[in-house]
């Protein structure tokens, strides 16, 4: 049977324990909170989770041959550290943290002189939400090999690259558009429920949402801005103003106006008599011009 030993028992560390125990993984799991004054609160919890042993961090890296690190993105590197003097060859340390690139590279650098194996991991969904079966990206030289390991155990898991740094590059793009549309939302339902208008904004969006597939509403958006930007620049105008009327702080708003804006000022129009039918024409003109 597979060994795997999981640091931090959040909601991650706990979710993904669980489902490679019941899967038949040996399952052994470290929490600094066991070292600390609130472990009690953690060996309560514990009970929850019969399948899975609760061990000391020697213990656990002694007898795993896979180690998942699940601790915070401050404390990735830290956690690492203090794993290094007990790993050896033959064991993978993959990190599932949300650290940038530059972080996983310092990772698989500060692992290497143990001899043990690195694989850097991206976490793409909710956890919340999907459970165990949130999908995962893999990077490194053994990520095929992991990845076949973690999907026969119950994981969600892709080998995305070889090259250290392309999943989590992947993650932290693809947070430009998740954790700036949650910014959005909340902001889009704070002005609507000081106008008074909440529930019918909300069922305005996810009727337009539910009704239509969202990749045709996005590549309309797209396709649309290379010609219609300057009109809604200026509707970002009012829109800010109206909220600032509020006496509302409209920070997501004030972004979307300026960067209506910045097409307008770089004459975006200029390459476009009509609106164009691939998204790639929008894109690359603007990256054209701003550079």
């Amino acid at each position: 049977m597979t060994r795997i030993g999981v640091l931090g028992f959040g909601e991650a560390g706990s979710t993904f324990a669980s489902a490679l125990a019941d899967a038949g993984a040996v399952v052994d799991s470290y929490d600094r909170l066991w070292e600390q004054g609130d472990a009690r609160s953690l060996r309560e919890r514990s009970a929850e989770y019969p399948g899975i042993t609760f061990s000391l961090l020697p213990e656990l890296l002694a007898s795993a041959e896979v180690i998942l690190s699940t601790v915070t993105t401050d404390a990735a590197l830290d956690a690492a550290k203090t794993c290094v003097p007990h790993l050896r060859p033959g064991q993978t340390y993959c990190d599932l943290n949300s650290t940038a690139p530059s972080v996983k590279l310092q990772l698989d650098d500060l692992l290497k002189p143990s001899g043990a194996g690195f694989v850097e991991g991206a976490i793409l969904g909710a956890i919340g939400v999907t459970g165990a079966g949130t999908h995962i990206l893999l990077g490194g030289s053994q990520a095929q090999a992991l990845s076949e390991t973690l999907n026969r155990l119950g994981l969600n898991t892709s080998a995305y690259s070889q090259d250290i740094g392309k999943a989590s590059t992947f993650k932290m793009l693809r947070s430009v558009f998740s954790k700036g549309l949650e910014a959005l939302i909340i902001e889009f339902l704070m002005a609507g429920e000081k106008a008074g208008l909440q529930q019918d904004l909300w069922q305005e969006v996810t009727t337009l949402m539910a009704d239509g597939r969202f990749e045709g509403v996005a590549r309309n958006w797209v396709c649309s801005h290379a010609v219609a930007h300057e009109r809604r620049y200026h509707e970002m105008v009012q829109v800010n103003d109206l909220l600032r009327d509020m006496q509302f702080e409209p920070v997501m708003t004030e972004a979307t106006k300026r960067f209506f804006r910045r097409s307008t000022e770089l004459h975006l129009a200029d390459d476009f008599s009509a609106k164009p039918e691939l998204m790639d024409d929008v894109i690359e003109a603007l990256l054209r011009r701003i550079s």
